[in-house]
């Protein structure tokens, strides 16, 4: 995996994990980290499942990963289940729109802020 990939990963869940202090947004939170860590498996099929879940929970903050995974992962076939997931979430325009001219790690950081609404 390479390891942009990875450490982008990483980064968004130490943004998630900074952002907020409420119990609930808490046990989000480890819900949410823990879907961002299976995103990295190197089983296709367990990442599916993740991608899955968090379409199936429809959060916006999910665009953010599943950006990075569409974009960014080695598998072409995870590729494509993270294009269906964000389909699913938000209108493609949209996305294409936020991050235009952007490198993947700015868009990535960028909508997790307008997806999230999470704020340094």
């Amino acid at each position: 995996m390479p390891s942009q990939f990875a450490e982008t990963l990483s980064e968004i869940k130490t943004f998630v994990q900074t952002c907020t202090d409420s119990f609930l947004a808490k046990v989000d939170r480890a819900s949410y980290i823990s879907l961002v860590d299976c995103l990295k498996s190197e089983d296709p099929e367990a990442i599916r499942i993740a991608i899955n879940q968090l379409v199936k929970e429809k959060r916006l903050l999910a665009v953010a990963p599943l950006y990075l995974v569409a974009k960014g992962h080695v598998v072409p076939w995870v590729r494509q289940q993270a294009e269906k997931g964000l389909d699913s979430l938000v209108p493609r325009a949209e996305i294409d729109e936020l991050v235009k001219g952007k490198d993947l790690k700015e868009a990535v950081f960028l909508l997790i802020q307008h997806y999230g609404h999470y704020q340094k």
